[in-house]
């Protein structure tokens, strides 16, 4: 009586197993209905037309001082063109950091009625560059901003409203970048105007400035005092006319010498 029980029960447990696993295989085929369903559907309704960026209206463009509208709609427009729901904002902004003289993107979209919206941060051209004639591959004529990033004349061609600015840099190269960064807040900070920098001997920073030609030699490091020096030289003209002098030797801070035009032989 017992083994009959026991033979009874085990058959019992078995078949509850097999039906909870084709229980189981039947959910299972049902979330994957569902879910094949569901993105079925999105893929279905991202292609419907009322979803999909069609017209330049339904894209807004932000923060451009200098850039158009319709120059930056350009460079993105076959990216914008497209399902707002398949828009990708990292494309829009890798398109428009590299493309165009911008530092900073931020995209919005909005569902209904679609519409994509472009905030632009432009780069402010703090110098324009000039090539150096003796250089195998000389960096062509552009500008740069205060963290080095050069930018081409391209790029602000079409502008109405940009002024170059009128600051120099003859020589500079994409490696000058960093030191280029360091350099100008000192310039800046300078009570003498400084009209143009000169990077062609990489052994010998030379400035054009309201004093004459000053030579600062090739260790940058150093500058911090060789300005300080620069500065109380402000009223060197009432003394020494910059028409007599061939130019400031700041080299060594710590000893100023001043080539006079007689010196020379």
């Amino acid at each position: 009586m017992t083994s009959t029980s026991s033979a009874v029960d085990i058959k019992g447990r078995r078949l509850a197993l097999k039906q909870q696993r084709q229980i189981k295989i039947i959910q299972s085929c049902w979330r994957f209905v569902l879910v094949s369903s569901l993105m079925g559907g999105l893929v279905w309704l991202s292609l419907l037309p009322k979803w999909t960026i069609r017209q330049p209206q339904q894209v807004g463009i932000q923060g451009n001082q200098y850039l158009s509208s319709e120059t930056i709609k350009s460079l993105v427009e076959e990216t914008t063109s497209q399902s707002i729901l398949t828009l990708t904002p990292d494309q829009i902004k890798e398109i428009l950091q590299n493309q165009a003289p911008i530092a900073h993107v931020s995209v919005a979209r909005e569902l209904y009625p679609p519409r994509v919206t472009i905030a632009v941060t432009e780069r402010q051209p703090v110098a324009v560059t000039l090539p150096n004639p003796s250089a195998i591959n000389p960096q062509e004529k552009g500008y740069i901003d205060a963290k080095g990033m050069w930018m081409s004349v391209e790029s602000y061609r079409s502008s109405e409203t940009f002024t170059p600015p009128q600051l120099k840099v003859i020589g500079y190269q994409p490696h000058d970048r960093l030191q280029w960064a360091k350099l100008y807040p000192q310039l800046q900070a300078l009570p003498i105007t400084v009209h143009t920098v000169n990077w062609q001997d990489p052994a010998n920073l030379i400035l054009e400035t309201e004093l004459g030609e000053v030579h600062l030699g090739g260790n940058l490091e150093t500058l911090p005092q060789q300005f300080q020096v620069l500065a109380k030289l402000k009223n060197l003209p009432e003394q020494q006319p910059p028409d007599q002098m061939r130019y400031i030797n700041l080299k060594d801070p710590d000893f100023i010498l001043i080539e006079l035009l007689s010196d020379e032989k």
